[in-house]
């Protein structure tokens, strides 16, 4: 019996030490957690809101404002859809084998699309057409992981999130936690030029994700590390790179300007203590990730959040829902009418917060 105890344990510390694991984590040193307090102070303000309806898609990662004043999603089955925003009316415009992502318009009734299947994608959303611009960088590398967008100038700027798990074969929330598990930084920017083709403009990343424009500089989101970057394109500190706004209260997803002045960044889910506090223990990660569940376990319950930051990155505003009502929060857009669109990962259905 003696023998058999020893045996099963033997055979537990070779799994549990020794089994084969798809990352391999990297030590870091994750920032104490702010609390929920002044700039983010608790409040229920997105448990006040209205919803338009999906149906039966799900996921509307991100909402863009068209100039015909309708609202225009990517949700989980590659459909691409057109919504009246007052009466909550949609219309399929595209359809394709992908996961669209990111959303934008260059003009001309033109949506740049970033596919996390299938690289940058542009619709006419007029016929309906869809052509591929890129699916790989200039130096031959894969877009392995497109997340967001933003143009300026005819400079398309997209992040590739992850260039080591695909979300192809792991699917978009699996590789996003892979990759941040990981902390391998293996995320980056790219900058899209027509006449030149995807050309590598920041790398090391931990999960690259929300893209926008702003003064002289793109702001990126790195999911994995709880902030923003402001990359200066133009003017004096052309090259230079800074943290714009540090050390969240949760996974930042998407940056999107407010027409009211500002940005809007979604987070779909709060800090997680479990994940912090093994920031710097690469070894016993790897040795949890191989505890069935562990993962699901390490997730903190939802927590529905969205911020508002000014152009200096500070918090402007913050609506929350303790209850995560509304879960899965990625970011918003603000309606001619000033109404707010709020986005989700998983939900089938679009928020509206009414007012200012």
């Amino acid at each position: 019996m003696m023998k058999f105890a020893g045996g099963v344990l033997a055979l537990l510390l070779a799994y549990f030490l020794l089994w084969p694991v798809p990352v391999e984590p990297q030590s870091w040193q994750a920032p104490k957690a702010p609390p929920l307090e002044g700039a983010y102070s608790k409040n229920t303000a997105l448990q006040n809101v209205s919803f338009l309806a999906l149906g039966d898609a799900r996921g509307p990662e991100d909402i863009t404002l068209g100039a015909d004043g309708y609202l225009y999603t990517g949700v989980e089955d590659g459909r691409i859809l057109k919504i009246n925003p007052d009466n909550g009316a949609i219309e399929t415009i595209a359809q394709f084998e992908g996961r669209p992502l990111g959303l934008e318009f260059s003009g001309a009734g033109k949506l740049l699309i970033a596919d996390a299947y299938g690289g940058l994608l542009r619709l006419d959303v007029k016929t309906g057409k869809v052509e591929t611009l890129a699916m790989q960088a200039v130096d031959g590398s894969d877009i392995l992981y497109t997340d967001d967008l933003d143009s300026i100038n005819g400079v398309i700027y997209l992040s590739d999130a992850s260039t080591r798990f695909d979300p192809r074969i792991d699917g978009t929330l699996a590789a996003s936690l892979l990759e941040i598990w990981e902390q391998g930084r293996t995320g980056r920017v790219l900058a899209y030029r027509p006449e030149k083709g995807a050309e590598i403009f920041a790398t090391k990343l931990s999960f690259a994700n929300g893209i926008a424009m702003a003064e002289n500089s793109v702001l990126v989101i790195e999911t994995g590390r709880y902030r923003i970057w402001r990359y200066f394109i133009d003017g004096p500190r052309t090259g230079e790179k800074e943290i714009w706004a540090d050390n969240l209260p949760g996974f930042p997803d998407n940056i999107n300007p407010d027409a009211a002045g500002g940005y809007f960044v979604g987070l779909p889910s709060p800090r997680s203590p479990a994940i912090d506090s093994l920031s710097e223990k690469p070894l016993l990660r790897k040795i949890l990730y191989r505890i069935p569940g562990f993962q699901k376990l390490a997730r903190p319950k939802p927590y529905s959040f969205l911020l508002r930051l000014g152009s200096d990155g500070k918090v402007l505003q913050s609506w929350q829902d303790p209850q995560g009502g509304f879960h899965d929060v990625t970011g918003a857009v603000r309606g001619a009418d000033g109404r707010i669109f709020v986005s989700s990962l998983t939900e089938n259905r679009i928020a509206v917060i009414e007012g200012p």
